[in-house]
């Protein structure tokens, strides 16, 4: 089911790539009868993946700040495959960068403490420059990565007692 990303490093929701079958590599195939059960959840995910990383919001936050971003969350989240699947997607930002400074520090409170998150948090967020519009963006790839993370962590143990 794994093919080769088409230019821009983004699979469109019709091609056959899927990114949890990549990161899961020669597991994928243990749970792949699984996993097809539910054709739809594989569909959305991998069109909510291209809208997150293509789609018309991600423009004015800046692809490559959404791909740091993912790369944080999933090494904050112990996926260090899921991360290396995201740095691999393009380049990162240089450092000095507000904007993505501010995502990186929102992504790793949500990603660690997120209890604590405040109204000011956001607005920080917004100081840095986000629309309103972006913030959301920045939180739904936060929270999809998590997804992703909880997705692969049970999709590694199912089946693991075949291996």
């Amino acid at each position: 089911m794994t093919e080769a990303l088409p230019a821009g490093g983004v699979a469109t929701p019709t091609a056959t790539f899927d990114v949890i079958d990549e990161v899961l590599g020669a597991h994928a195939e243990l749970v792949r009868g699984i996993r097809r059960q539910r054709p739809e959840v594989v569909l959305h995910s991998q069109e909510v993946y291209a809208a997150l990383l293509d789609g018309p919001a991600t423009a004015s936050v800046g692809r490559e700040r959404l791909i740091a971003a993912a790369v944080a969350v999933a090494e904050l989240a112990g996926a260090p495959t899921l991360a290396a699947h995201y740095a691999g997607l393009g380049t990162i930002p240089a450092q000095g960068d507000p904007v993505l400074a501010a995502i990186l520090r929102h992504a790793a409170l949500v990603s660690t403490a997120p209890a604590t998150a405040t109204r000011a948090d956001i607005d920080a967020l917004s100081a840095a420059g986000l629309s309103e519009r972006d913030i959301v963006t920045v939180a739904q790839l936060i929270g999809f990565v998590h997804f992703q993370v909880r997705l692969l962590a049970g999709l590694s143990l199912t089946g693991a007692e075949h291996e």
